[in-house]
């Protein structure tokens, strides 16, 4: 069976690197930096830099607890791109936390 095109093939997505650092914060708000930028496979820095980013545009509220970071989501806030507006960070984060093991709608599993 043939793969769809752009499976195995990584040198694009169809999600930004910001979506998986929101998700990944979303899962476990006291996740280390070093954590979501190997979980998402990027640079620490280039984690920081995505997480300052969701923090100055109002996506993440970050607090000091002792030597770590926690954050917190507001997953009420709309999606940034015009096309999205009318779905919220909470919607797509729910969709990226999807069950997992089952197949989606209208695909056929490997067994059948």
């Amino acid at each position: 069976m043939q793969q769809p095109v752009g499976i195995g093939d990584f040198r694009w997505r169809f999600l930004t690197n910001h979506a998986h650092v929101l998700e990944r914060i979303a899962a476990d708000p006291t996740l280390r930096l070093r954590d979501i930028a190997a979980d998402v496979g990027i640079t620490e820095r280039a984690a920081a830099s995505i997480v300052n980013d969701l923090v100055d545009a109002g996506y993440l509220t970050r607090t000091r607890v002792g030597r770590r970071n926690t954050y917190v989501v507001h997953d009420e806030l709309p999606l940034r791109h015009p096309l999205h507006r009318h779905h919220t960070v909470g919607e797509l984060i729910r969709f990226l936390e999807g069950p997992a093991n089952e197949p989606a709608a209208g695909s056929k599993g490997r067994n059948q």
